[in-house]
């Protein structure tokens, strides 16, 4: 039966002949208030949505039409200030303004449809079951499987920023408001996953937003958006599951004219029309009106005219008090009004009594312990010192040097102790010695728990890789002519060789033997010497005679080399440290230097040492969502070579730097790439081009070599629960 209702009703619907015809309110029980649109006919459930600013509920009618009198028909209670029918696209819109948002019930009965705005706080709720209408608004269970599911930002076609959230439940409970300079978005019972509770800059897509912070709360989870600046409007409105929240960029001009328009004024409304009436006549008629307690002093007198038409209360009264110089001062449920020279004089009286009072007041001794900070740092806090630098010169006129000295001076103003007050430091113990009025101990008391708090330590981690990679390859050749004389013996062919003595200079004869393989070593002064270099060292080299011509021997020496390198050098210097504070490691060594000095009228020379060191500098500061900002100075120094007379040059690498780093991630601060390709050929003048034979009067050297410097970067925030325990 319920299917074939909704049916019938969507055909009725469909054939346009169900009519809005009235729109009622009434009071409920509990400062509740309840609209009921009468139609002609039935109808289906409307689509129903609502949007935070300005506070508005909107109901879709699909098929209605508008029979009411009036567009706009005012209603001015229970939190509602009006309601208004639009009919367009064969549709009827009807859209309840509200003061601010409140929880709300639809449901539709027969002909009509019913909408009930609570008081209280609540949870929103849209076309309830009959069986439900009056049960409670959540459960602990629904409560805690509502979450967000998604959050994304988009730019609109005028520059507005368009924040588009996705929920599990299309009743979760929002609420958009303005703190400072930031609009927060509290989800009431609303689980936000890990993945989402990040930080999102939008400043690139150029809107109104700056950036938007998503974190969990303690009663949900919240958005804190963060505008570019103050020409900005924001509206939010849902469309089942999705909330949207828009940022219009504003003009000045606009801007001053939303500030016309935001009315401060939250009093009841009144009317009021008196012609020349004593101004404590009405003083007395708004407090038998608000129901409040008005002293008025014996100083206010005069007559005022006014007519005021459905006015707030509390803006009828600053208008009178305006319109006579006077002001009023509100102390819990009462009002006092006076002169405003009478009141500033009264405060001015009670300032100097209090101050009279505090100067005849006794003083106590009370001793403060400062557990995670030095007590020394706190007395600056309590007593205002602060440090004042200045620069002075040595020398007047223009070649003067300036040198900048610093100064500890006492700001009175800044003090936190009384004009009596004292404080003493016991370093000993890292106390406290306090000696002021009872009232101002509790305040210094207050603001040294606030002061001595544990410090979040970083464990900062730096890795610095060198790595090379050499290649060298030489060929070669060397071709060498030699005397020789033959002796024949019975194990084979003896001869001596004819040689010059490099002491007397004279001829003599040396033996040298040649096998019957055909190997030779020969000596002698060398034709051509193109020999590698390298393979000297690792003895790769081959010879052979290849030509003898009566005493005289031709003897050719190839000889080749391939050199491979490759290294990897890691240096992992760590150090912990506390928030905002320097930390500096370092290892390596002191390198001398002599240098010359002169004195007494000669040089003298003195040793110098320089440090050729690993270094890490750091100095962390830890945002609020956790990410790790660093000023860095990293060194990796080394003694190079070759060694001067004065002494050896060092190898420096060094960066200096700040980064921002997630707590637990790596990030490559920086690197340096060298490479280098080099090729070789010393030959002989047009011998070493020929082909066959050339390769006797070449040598070929190939040099291939990169090198590699890479620095990484650690930071973790250390468990400080942990590190209590």
């Amino acid at each position: 039966m319920a299917g074939v209702a909704i049916l019938l009703s969507w055909v009725i619907c469909e054939a346009g002949g169900v009519t809005l015809q009235s729109v009622d309110f009434s009071s409920l029980p509990g400062d509740n208030l309840q609209l009921v649109l009468a139609l002609s006919g039935p109808v289906a459930p409307p689509r129903v949505f609502h949007t935070e600013n300005p506070a508005r509920i909107a109901l879709d009618l699909p098929g209605v039409v508008n029979g009411l009198e009036k567009k706009s028909i005012p209603v001015n209670t229970g939190g509602a200030q009006s309601v208004q029918a639009v009919e367009a696209a064969g549709r009827t819109r009807v859209v309840l303004n509200l003061t601010h948002m409140v929880p709300y019930t639809t449901q539709v009965e027969g002909n009509r449809v019913i909408v009930t705005l609570q008081s209280g706080t609540g949870r929103f709720m849209t076309n309830p079951p009959a069986s439900v209408a009056a049960a409670p608004f959540s459960t602990s269970r629904e409560a805690r499987t509502r979450r967000i599911e998604n959050i994304d930002f988009r730019r609109g076609e005028k520059g507005e920023g368009r924040l588009l959230i996705s929920l599990s439940d299309a009743k979760s409970l929002v609420d958009i408001k303005e703190e400072g300079r930031k609009v927060v978005v509290r989800f009431t019972d609303t689980e936000l996953p890990p993945r989402l509770a990040r930080r999102l800059d939008v400043m690139d897509f150029a809107t109104p937003v700056q950036s938007i912070e998503a974190e969990p709360d303690s009663t949900g989870a919240r958005l804190n958006i963060t505008p570019v600046s103050d020409e900005y409007d924001y509206s939010s409105y849902q469309t089942g599951k999705l909330l949207t929240v828009e940022f219009r960029p504003l003009t000045r001009a606009e801007k001053e004219e939303v500030k016309k328009k935001t009315f401060t004024y939250a009093g009841e409304k009144l009317t009021l029309n008196f012609q020349d009436i004593p101004v404590r006549s009405v003083l007395q008629i708004l407090a038998d009106f608000t129901n409040r307690n008005i002293v008025a002093s014996d100083t206010v007198q005069g007559n005022v005219t006014l007519r005021l038409q459905d006015v707030p209360w509390d803006q009828a009264l600053d208008l009178v008090l305006k319109s006579k110089g006077l002001g009023k001062r509100e102390e819990g449920n009462i009002i006092r009004i006076a002169p405003l020279d009478e009141i500033n004089k009264q405060e001015e009286d009670e300032l100097k009594a209090q101050k009279v009072v505090e100067d005849l007041e006794p003083l106590r001794t009370e001793i403060i312990q400062i557990n995670y900070t030095t007590a020394e740092d706190v007395k600056k806090i309590l007593v205002g010192t602060t440090e004042r630098t200045s620069e002075s010169s040595s020398a007047p006129g223009i070649g003067g040097q300036m040198t900048a000295t610093s100064a500890t001076t006492l700001d009175v103003s800044q003090s936190i102790l009384s004009g009596r007050g004292n404080v003493t430091v016991d370093p000993r113990t890292n106390q406290l010695i306090v000696k002021d009025t009872p009232r101002n101990i509790e305040k210094i008391r207050d603001l040294v728990r606030q002061v001595d708090k544990p410090v979040r330590q970083v464990l900062i981690e730096s890795r610095i890789v060198i790595a090379n990679n050499d290649f060298t390859r030489e060929l070669g050749s060397r071709l060498s002519l030699n005397r020789a004389t033959f002796v024949q013996t019975k194990r084979g062919k003896q001869f001596s060789q004819v040689v010059t003595d490099p002491v007397t200079g004279q001829l003599t004869q040396q033996p040298w033997q040649q096998n019957f393989s055909g190997d030779t070593a020969t000596s002698g002064d060398a034709l051509v010497d193109l020999a590698s270099t390298a393979a000297a060292a690792s003895g790769g080299s081959f010879g052979v005679t290849f030509l003898k011509v009566g005493e005289y021997l031709l003897d050719l020496e190839l000889s080749a080399a391939q050199i491979e390198g490759r290294g990897e050098i890691v240096s992992t210097p760590k150090v912990v440290t506390a928030d905002q504070t320097e930390a500096v490691i370092k290892q390596g060594q002191q390198i001398p230097y002599q240098t010359t000095v002169v004195a007494g009228g000669g040089a003298a020379p003195n040793i110098t040492f320089k440090d050729a060191v690993l270094e890490l500098k750091v100095t962390p500061h830890i945002t609020p969502d956790d990410n790790i900002l660093m000023d860095l100075a990293i060194k990796k120094d080394a003694r190079g070579v070759p060694d001067t007379p004065q002494g050896p040059p060092i190898d420096k690498r060094e960066i200096q730097t700040t980064a921002q780093v997630a707590s637990g991630e790596t990030v490559v601060l920086g690197g340096v790439f060298e490479g280098e390709q080099r090729s070789n050929t010393n030959k002989v003048p047009f011998l070493g081009d020929l082909p066959g034979i050339g390769f006797m009067f070449r040598r070929d050297t190939v040099l291939d070599t990169k090198r590699e410097l890479l620095i990484f970067i650690t930071p973790k925030i250390l468990d400080q629960s942990v590190a209590l325990r």
